[in-house]
């Protein structure tokens, strides 16, 4: 395959990834209430993302690195929220 269109693909992939978690932040904006998000996911998906970004400045991955690393952010953001508005974050249902 083309490495433009390999680019392409990881830049759609990037795109998808961080379209999925702005709505569960909208929300919790919104809402205010983060009771329905596990913190558990949000540390190990944190992880994870940071790993990528890691592995992709190794092999010196624009789009690895980018793409993780907004992921990160948003899911680290998320977590804050979790953090602020759950009566007790760190106790699960």
């Amino acid at each position: 395959m083309p490495d433009i269109l390999i680019t392409f693909i990881g830049l759609l992939a990037t795109a998808f990834t961080v379209a999925s978690t702005l709505p569960q932040i909208k929300k919790a904006l919104k809402t205010k209430d983060t009771e329905d998000v596990s913190i558990r996911f949000l540390l190990v998906l944190i992880s994870g993302l940071s790993l990528w970004v890691i592995y992709g400045i190794g092999r010196a991955d624009f789009v690895i690195v980018i793409g993780n690393s907004i992921g990160a952010s948003l899911n680290i953001w998320m977590l804050v929220l979790k953090v602020k508005y759950s009566r007790e974050p760190l106790e699960e249902q």
